[in-house]
């Protein structure tokens, strides 16, 4: 009983990992906006989008906000309020 009940864990195990993989793929949403204010110090970042909805986020890994300044154009990829990869426009 235990041996046929082993293997039937194990697949039920990987398919709820693998739906979790698919369910934080979903959530990742592209932005582009106009950056309105940077607080560097604390990795965050407010940026309102072209039907002026204000949206702060918060750098991810290897996210560089040094570079920004108010006024700048951006599109962005975020996930959960954290930015996953920054593109300054023009």
């Amino acid at each position: 009983m235990i041996k046929k009940l082993v293997p039937i864990l194990v697949i039920a195990l990987f398919m709820i990992s693998m739906a979790g993989v698919a369910v934080a793929a979903e959530k990742q949403q592209t932005l582009s906006g106009t950056v309105i204010a940077i607080e560097a110090e604390l990795g965050k970042v407010s940026v309102q989008d072209e039907s002026g909805k204000m949206y702060t986020l918060s750098a991810g890994k290897g996210i560089d906000l040094k570079s920004l300044a108010a006024g700048d154009k951006v599109i962005l990829k975020h996930s959960d309020g954290v930015i996953k990869a920054l593109k300054k426009q023009g």
